[in-house]
């Protein structure tokens, strides 16, 4: 049974009174350009780690390696791929703008309609929030978001990990650690999952920045 407090944040249709967006960009602010900037950001490191270990701590192995991607003329690659990423951004943020809309906040994923011309019909089934079966559906949620994210991630990973792979390795340790703290706060309670999952965008984002950096630097090669 959803305990009194949550049931004073919800109208009578069961939809919370507020969007968690309202906290940080509330109607009519766009999420497109929010998005936009931390993507920004957050790339903004991973290039800033790319200048500096290109010309503060290079690397003959590096350096080849880049001139190999170079002669095949494979940084466009890296390229497309950074723009992918920021694509998914966006979708992200046209999902956000119409979750904002509706007020409908994590864990829920979809609103469904009871149909039929029983007592019940009309009415919006929601998750549940409170209790043991709320904690199942967050801790769903944190597995499926991880799914999510996986397939650029991993990508990304092995585009930045052909020319450096030990610090690859160490974001992708931190990355994980990261996404299973925030897994765990999830769990909890929904705001709980911010700390894990910030620190996971974080190595998400160098590794956005060291993508489009060596994309860059190859294509340099290849014009020189």
């Amino acid at each position: 049974m959803a305990s009194s407090g949550a049931l004073l944040s919800r109208g009578p249709d069961g939809v919370p009174l507020r969007s968690d967006y309202d906290a940080m960009c509330p109607e009519p602010k766009s999420l497109f350009k929010l998005y936009t900037g931390m993507f920004i950001v957050f790339a903004g490191f991973g290039v800033g780690a790319g200048l500096v270990l290109w010309n503060f701590a290079p690397s003959h192995k590096a350096s080849d390696k880049v001139s190999l991607l170079a002669d095949y003329e494979l940084g466009a690659i890296y390229i497309g791929v950074f723009f992918l990423k920021y694509m998914f951004q966006m979708i992200s943020a046209n999902m956000g703008t119409a979750r904002r809309a509706c007020k409908v906040n994590v864990p829920d994923q979809q609103v469904y309609r009871v149909y039929g011309g029983g007592p019940a019909d009309g009415a919006l089934v929601m998750m549940e929030t409170e209790g043991k079966f709320g904690e199942f559906n967050r801790a769903q949620r944190a597995l499926a978001n991880l799914e999510e994210y996986l397939p650029i991630f991993l990508t990304e990973v092995l585009l930045v990990g052909f020319i450096y792979p030990v610090l690859v390795c160490a974001l992708t340790v931190i990355f994980g650690c990261a996404r299973l703290k925030g897994a765990f706060g999830y769990t909890r309670g929904a705001k709980e999952r911010m700390v894990g999952n910030m620190i996971g965008f974080l190595m998400n984002g160098l590794l956005d920045g060291l993508v489009v950096f060596i994309g860059v630097v190859a294509i340099r090669k290849q014009l020189a």
